[in-house]
């Protein structure tokens, strides 16, 4: 999923704590404890506002019928913004406009291309740029520029820009960006193989445990707790990269990589008592340079500290059997030592990372299918190995599963598919509402699959029509008819929210769409946030809405070139543009220029504050202006037009 970003140089500046990883891209000084790990991520006092852009090239991929480069680069903007939403992060990510090729920046950005270099079997990888800082002057690797790069041809496979998966994917790909990587915890940066995120809620506490750990805000550290501790094999020595989990029974997991000796810490832990377990990375699939895709740390020179694999899973104090495991409890500022592990080494075949995944109503398969307490449900599961034998006619031999610390009955497991098993499942009354981890064990290996399901108390929202209204003093609306919508019901026009002002006396929900050009098709989606849940659940296909046809804006801009090294006021005016408060971004194709403050004057004026830099003459001419899903440019004073279009 990501690629080595290129190293120009290393210091010798180090962060002064113990290792905490969920996990980042890490160097150490040598070989030899204390092992104090030196990150990549982005030097926040080399960002205006501490705010890295995003810039989405002008290179319209290829799209599958009903797409549209506006909706891809809607579901770009929409990516970035889970991650710019996380109050804890100090780091803001904001889309920044087009971009086109050729186009250089000395500013940090981050860049999203379109491109036939992505391997197969890849949506898209992620590399980063990199550079050292002078000895004690920053304390970590300062990312220059991360480049996101995705599938040009985007008619087949992932699906449509709308579905769960390629939104997911965006967000996964954002999270390398930012410095993070792979974990085993069911988040976003999980594997594909582990994901359980969904559109309706990308970020699992571990995601944002990492980030918020790269980029404190002030006064997150204090607010949560850490476990600590150290893994060691039977002869003492430490063990490399094991996966050390804390988990609660109604709650998602928050992890952390060993260092080289063996020694961890988990941070960002809200305060409560967790179960704590530790498992060795799965072995690299095709594809993967190293186990779980993760980049292991290196040296100062540039040499791998390989994981250790080969380790059976155990539960915190040293049992497999989690009904024996005890409790850890977590404080807020403060440590909770002594998680230690002494582990041996497997002896037969260990489980594979488990997809696990179930059925809708409408027989939509989707990784976190809805569960409701004391109503049976048959989820399917796959592993690559160890749930099957006898080439997947049986169940591997001993192999059980049950559901960590919940009330609940698992049952009438069975050989499914050709390396896949059904499992029958029952929650009591008693368990609660949100993610439940499942436990499968062989007599050679335990698997932990943590949000393996979710316990819901609504069913997924579906839409059934999107159609033009108007409200009491005639401003065009669009209703809403479908079921199921809740409180926090959220209604998307392809990658951005509509307005909600109410319902109507049908039960249709009145929304104001996000501007589009005339004539423009988006999709349409419920998401619903208490329960993680959207409309994409019940209909793979969904319900479209068209604005009404309108003449495209022309714009004029003035002045026609930027004035360097100071603010210049720039004038947009466009008739029939409809700018909208708050749906405009406006961008020069450039992490250099930067528009410091939009000005929505009337629908069809705007002001711009832009600070280009010294040294360079930047023409106006360059100026490109997202206003909600329309997107238009004052290269020869014409909206862009995407082939696809």
């Amino acid at each position: 999923m990501r690629r080595l970003g290129l190293l120009l140089a290393l210091t010798s500046a180090w962060f002064p704590t113990t290792a905490s990883a969920y996990y980042y891209y890490v160097q150490y000084a040598g070989r030899s404890a204390p092992f104090t790990p030196q990150v990549e991520k982005f030097d926040l006092n080399a960002l205006v506002n501490k705010t890295v852009p995003v810039l989405v090239s002008d290179q319209s991929p290829i799209m599958g019928p009903g797409d549209s480069y506006q909706a891809v680069v809607s579901q770009i903007r929409a990516a970035a913004k889970v991650w710019n939403d996380v109050a804890t992060s100090d780091l803001r990510v904001a889309y920044g406009g087009l971009v086109s090729a050729g186009t250089t920046s000395t500013s940090p950005s981050i860049e999203v291309d379109f491109s036939d270099d992505v391997p197969p079997g890849l949506v898209a990888y992620t590399g980063q740029d990199v550079r050292g800082a002078s000895a004690g002057s920053v304390g970590f690797i300062p990312i220059l520029q991360s480049r996101i790069v995705i599938r040009r041809d985007l008619s087949g496979s992932p699906g449509p820009s709308y579905s769960e998966f390629f939104f997911t994917t965006l967000v996964h790909e954002f999270g390398h960006a930012l410095g993070l990587q792979h974990t085993l915890t069911s988040s976003v940066m999980a594997t594909s193989a582990t994901n359980g995120s969904t559109k309706a809620a990308p970020l699992a506490p571990d995601d944002i445990a990492g980030v918020s750990l790269l980029y404190p805000a002030s006064g997150y550290l204090a607010g949560t707790g850490s476990l600590s501790g150290r893994v060691t094999q039977q002869n003492g020595s430490g063990v490399n990269l094991a996966s050390v989990v804390a988990i609660s029974t109604n709650s998602a997991a928050i992890s952390a990589l060993t260092n080289p000796d063996g020694t961890f810490q988990i941070d960002g832990l809200a305060p409560q008592q967790y179960y704590v377990y530790v498992q060795a990375l799965p072995a690299a699939q095709q594809g993967e340079a190293y186990p779980a895709g993760i980049n292991p740390p290196v040296d100062a020179r540039g040499a791998v500290f390989p994981a250790s694999t080969s380790f059976t899973t155990q539960f915190y104090p040293g049992t497999r059997d989690f009904n024996q495991a005890q409790f850890l409890f977590v404080y807020p500022g403060n440590v909770t030592p002594g998680a230690n592990f002494t582990v041996g080494n497997r002896v037969g075949l260990g489980i594979s990372p488990v997809l696990l995944y179930g059925y809708t109503p409408t027989n939509v398969a989707v990784t976190q299918p809805e569960v409701f307490n004391g109503v049976p449900v048959t989820l399917v599961a796959y592993a690559a190995s160890g749930l099957l034998q006898n080439n997947g006619s049986s169940l591997a031999s001993g192999l059980s599963v049950g559901l960590l610390g919940t009330s609940a009955i698992v049952y009438n497991v069975r050989p499914y598919a050709q390396q896949f098993i059904a499992l029958d499942v029952i929650v009591s009354n008693t368990a609660g509402p949100g993610p439940k981890h499942l436990v499968f064990s062989t007599p050679a290996d335990l698997y932990i699959r943590p949000s393996a399901f979710t316990v819901v108390t609504n069913r997924a929202p579906s839409i059934t029509s999107a159609s033009n209204t108007t409200d009491a003093n005639g401003n065009r609306l669009v209703a809403i008819g479908g079921s199921n919508f809740q409180y926090d019901t959220r209604i998307y026009f392809d990658g951005l929210p509509g307005t909600i002002q109410g319902t109507a006396s049908d039960g249709k929900v009145l929304v104001i769409p996000p501007p589009a050009s005339g004539g423009y098709t988006a999709t349409v989606v419920a998401l619903n946030s208490s329960d993680p849940q959207s409309s994409l659940f019940l209909q793979p296909t969904p319900v479209t809405y068209t604005y009404d046809v309108a003449p495209n804006p022309v714009l004029t801009v003035s002045p026609q070139f930027l004035t360097p090294g100071a603010d210049t006021l720039v004038e947009v005016v466009a008739q029939s543009a409809n700018f909208v408060d708050g749906q405009v971004v406006a961008g020069f194709g450039s992490g250099d220029v930067v528009v410091k403050r939009v000005n929505v004057v009337g629908p069809g004026h705007l002001t711009l504050t832009v600070s280009a830099p010294s040294g360079a003459f930047v023409p106006t001419s360059s100026l490109n202006i997202t206003n909600g899903l329309r997107i238009l440019s004052s290269s020869m004073g014409t909206p862009i037009v995407p082939p696809s279009q």
